[in-house]
């Protein structure tokens, strides 16, 4: 018997800096009929990334802005339940845009089924999902490092830096993984092997910086911008390659942008080459990339780490938790516990 109502979380308002638990609601909603053609999918797992952010503001740019009282939008897996699709059975599992709900109504169009016999579904939303496939096309076809080169990632122990950092080291680079804190400067010399850790919240950024790229940056995969981005252009090597694939420091603040006119100096003066970086331009090679991901986490030389939480009312405190809190790895929260 199909459930009568269901929660769902609701964007309050819209955050003035980081976002807080109290710019979302937790509320009851009756559950909607299914339309011709539709599925019904139980939330197993969210994904929780930063990037929804960027549509919570009401004078939002780059993306649609998210109305007062709607669903968060968010990726998830789930299952099944009921279907009005001929080609969609109950108990399929499937992964696509759910939000931040118990149960959702969705088209197929948008899902994708999940082979449970590559890992736990979950990974369908990281190393075996989005996360692991941005990974593998940075590292793979956006910037191939040569053997020896040095490849600097920020931030390093995120969804999909964490996953960098270990596939650069096994393509034989030598990796510098820049982090926000300790615990996190930790995390990637313990559980990624990077060989050289700079923390960029510690007093002596810069002179760490100067010592971990006595002859620069090979390779800058970066999704943080801002100053630390500044910092590592000053340090590119001759015909180095930056591939900016996210700007989380400035999700929170619209006048973030670094100081263009010395950024692009250096990048003019060093010939380096600064490219925008969108997995979705390399569909055609994802189950490529699905394929060595799946093989390399089978035999080892890559590990998976994420973070689970439990409860969709604990959505708005971990989401705020990815700006303010000290996160690594994959950050997922289960819904249901099918």
């Amino acid at each position: 018997m199909l459930p009568e109502s269901q929660r769902c979380v609701l964007l309050r308002s819209y955050p003035q800096g980081p976002p807080r638990a109290s710019d979302f609601e937790l509320v009851k909603r009756p559950l909607a009929a299914l339309t011709e053609g539709q599925v019904l999918v139980r939330t197993l797992f969210l994904s929780l990334d930063p990037a929804p952010r960027l549509r919570m503001s009401a004078t939002s740019r780059d993306v649609p802005p998210l109305p007062l009282g709607s669903i968060v939008v968010g990726r998830g897996v789930g299952k099944v339940i009921a279907s009005r699709h001929p080609d969609w059975h109950e108990g399929q599992v499937v992964a696509g845009e759910l939000g931040w709900q118990e149960y959702a109504a969705a088209d197929p169009a948008a899902m994708r089924p999940i082979d449970a016999a590559l890992g736990p579904i979950q990974t369908a939303l990281g190393i075996l999902g989005p996360s692991g496939i941005a990974a593998w096309c940075l590292v793979r076809v956006a910037a191939p490092p040569a053997p020896g080169q040095t490849v600097v990632v920020a931030a390093a122990v995120g969804a999909v830096g964490s996953i960098a950092v270990q596939l650069a080291r096994h393509a034989g680079a030598r990796v510098v993984a820049l982090v926000a804190s300790a615990a996190q400067a930790r995390f990637a010399q313990q559980n990624l092997g990077a060989e050289t850790v700079v923390d960029c919240s510690a007093t002596d950024f810069s002179a760490a910086l100067d010592t971990a790229l006595p002859a620069g940056a090979d390779v800058f995969l970066d999704s943080v911008g801002g100053t630390v981005h500044e910092a590592v252009v000053e340090r590119i090597a001759v015909h180095g390659r930056i591939i900016g694939f996210g700007y989380i420091s400035a999700y929170n603040a619209p006048d973030g942008s670094p100081r263009e006119y010395g950024r692009m100096f250096r990048l003019i003066h060093r010939r380096a080459t600064l490219s925008g970086f969108l997995v979705a331009d390399h569909v055609a090679r994802f189950p490529e990339a699905l394929r060595e991901l799946s093989e390399l986490l089978g035999s080892g030389v890559l590990h998976n780490h994420e973070q689970i939480i439990d409860g969709l009312e604990r959505a708005p405190d971990a989401f705020a938790g990815l700006f303010t809190g000290d996160p690594v790895g994959k950050q997922l929260l289960r819904v249901h516990a099918d």
